[in-house]
């Protein structure tokens, strides 16, 4: 990389190292939020109540807990009390419920494991209460309301303003990569007039440009996996280096290894495609 950081080359260089940079903190970011959704909707279909309609009374809470210890899909299962419910419903209103005021609950919580999309998590809850002589219902989680179908779409707005944004910074770089071949432009026309061709001549300033975005990529890559650490250890309180390893899976690494890569190929592009234009020129002339 002749004199690539030299002088006017060094402001195409950190100019590449700056949308690499931005590039590659807008995929972590995306990540970052298509782990939140995916965590949420996890959280959502993970969750249920069973309201039991008989027998009456705490015999048959007792009855339904019991049968639900060995019904399919539950991980646990407990009571909700009057405390619990004034909570939610507090939640819910944005006004302070007074547990006194709630009326007598037959409601039981419960946590759900992992199930395939065609597992018929209620009616098999059903049958094993009924099997344990409980008459029940099941209330799972709505597929449109109270934020049901809300994490495909905010995954989706991610993943495409991510790539959108990539794309922006993709421009920017092949702008500024133009610009090396201005400044070679000379160089450009002497090629021509020894006979070199039109590919002879932009390759060489592309592989140039291309060396100069590699190098600039990784660095802004590099600057955008720091500050993306500095942002989990600070949203995060209490988390270490260690715990990070395993945080971090290895496809959230993809916008930092894709960095360099698309610096190169966007700057290589850039450079080419002027230096073309500049070899045109050169040979009308000539």
């Amino acid at each position: 990389m002749r004199g690539g950081l030299l002088g006017i080359e060094r402001a195409l260089f950190w100019t590449l190292a700056f949308a690499a940079f931005a590039a590659a903190a807008a995929g972590l970011a995306a990540r970052a939020v298509d782990r939140v959704a995916v965590g949420y909707e996890q959280e959502r279909n993970a969750y249920a109540i069973v309201r039991v309609l008989a027998p009456d009374g705490p015999a048959g809470i007792a009855a339904a807990q019991t049968a639900l210890t060995s019904a399919p899909h539950v991980t646990s299962a407990a009571p909700m009390t009057a405390g619990r419910a004034a909570a939610l419903l507090s939640e819910a209103s944005g006004e302070q419920i007074d547990p006194a005021n709630v009326p007598d609950l037959r409601l039981i919580e419960v946590e759900l494991a992992a199930a395939s999309p065609q597992a018929d998590i209620s009616g098999d809850i059903v049958a094993a209460l009924a099997a344990g002589g409980v008459t029940a219902e099941v209330i799972e989680a709505p597929d449109t309301s109270s934020g049901g179908g809300l994490a495909p779409r905010v995954r989706n707005f991610a993943f495409w303003g991510a790539i959108l944004f990539a794309g922006m910074m993709a421009v920017i770089a092949w702008l500024a990569a133009r610009g090396l071949a201005a400044r070679r432009r000379e160089m450009v026309t002497v090629m021509c007039d020894l006979g070199a061709t039109r590919g002879q001549t932009a390759g060489r300033i592309a592989d140039e440009a291309a060396v100069i975005g590699l190098y600039a990529g990784a660095v802004g890559g590099a600057l955008a996996a720091v500050a993306g650490v500095i942002v989990l250890m600070l949203a995060i309180p209490g988390t270490t280096l260690n715990a990070l390893t395993t945080m971090i899976l290895p496809i959230d690494l993809v916008p930092i290894v894709a960095a360099p890569l698309g610096t190169a190929i966007a700057a290589g592009a850039g450079a080419r495609a002027a230096a073309g234009h500049f070899h045109a020129l050169a040979a009308k002339l000539g």
